[in-house]
């Protein structure tokens, strides 16, 4: 006689997830091997590389030179600065733009459809991109920077509020309708309440990309800390970049810091 064997409901579901898991990860290892191929990677010539690297990196790079502590301050606060303004900008232009865009607040299905493409076309283009081109436009300056932060800012924060608005109850919104409501009272006394745990976090979240963004952006003649960083590995002075850089860190922990505080209180 033939025995058949049962194999309960639940040990072939982990049978088969285990299965997908390890096609997943042979698809993946496959997929890594190729790209180091393309990119032609020499794995001996990466680790004769190592001791060379480290060499670089106690002898010249580190530790960091304290000399003309006083003349870092001002590309500090001009960094500071710029992030400060743009994410004001951005979060403005943001939160105009996501009313608009949100499919529970837009006045048009249409505009929501042309806002939204916009939008995408501004996010996916890198800041630094962006950078570059206005440096071309605006010249070497403060300006390209801000304009460069302003634009990425703006198209980041757009998706995001416009996200969070959609999230929202809306039985406020359709109860003040009823009572016949304008579109403006809606979204005062409907929406914006709601709204503002979100815009509080995600806009923190910003500002702390901002200061990483805007020390960048000087690499690439914008200004701010990023361009003393290019100035002293332009003259071959590392022990002042790691100072530079070293000063970088602290601040961006530092505002971390800050904004975690102001997201606990506020939110």
């Amino acid at each position: 006689m033939l025995k058949l064997t049962v194999i309960p409901g639940g040990a072939q579901a982990r049978r088969k997830r285990r299965a997908k898991q390890w096609a997943a990860a042979a698809a993946l290892l496959l997929l890594t091997v190729l790209s180091l191929v393309y990119i032609r990677f020499d794995a001996a010539e990466f680790i004769l590389g190592i001791p060379t690297f480290l060499r670089f990196l106690f002898s010249d790079f580190l530790p960091p030179d304290p000399a003309n502590l006083q003349g870092y301050i001002k590309p500090v606060a001009d960094t500071f600065i710029y992030a400060v303004i743009a994410t004001f900008c951005s979060s403005v232009l943001g939160v105009c733009l996501a009313l608009l865009m949100a499919r529970t607040t837009t006045p048009h299905p249409l505009v929501r459809t042309v806002l939204r493409g916009l939008i995408s076309f501004l996010r996916n283009i890198p800041f630094l991109a962006w950078a570059s081109l206005l440096v071309v436009i605006f010249g070497v300056g403060t300006t390209a920077g801000l304009i460069a932060l302003i634009v990425f800012g703006c198209g980041f924060l757009a998706r995001l509020y416009a996200e969070s608005i959609e999230e929202l109850d809306q039985d406020s919104m359709e109860a003040l309708e009823s009572c016949g409501a304008t579109y403006g009272q809606r979204i005062k006394h409907a929406i914006i309440p709601q709204f503002l745990p979100a815009f509080y976090s995600w806009t923190l979240f910003m500002f702390e990309i901002n200061i990483r963004a805007s020390a960048v952006l000087g690499l690439v003649g914008a200004g701010g800390i990023g361009a003393l960083i290019k100035q002293t590995m332009d003259l071959f002075q590392y022990g002042k970049t790691s100072m530079v850089i070293a000063i970088m860190v602290a601040m961006i922990l530092l505002v971390e810091l800050m904004t975690s505080r102001i997201r606990r209180r506020l939110i």
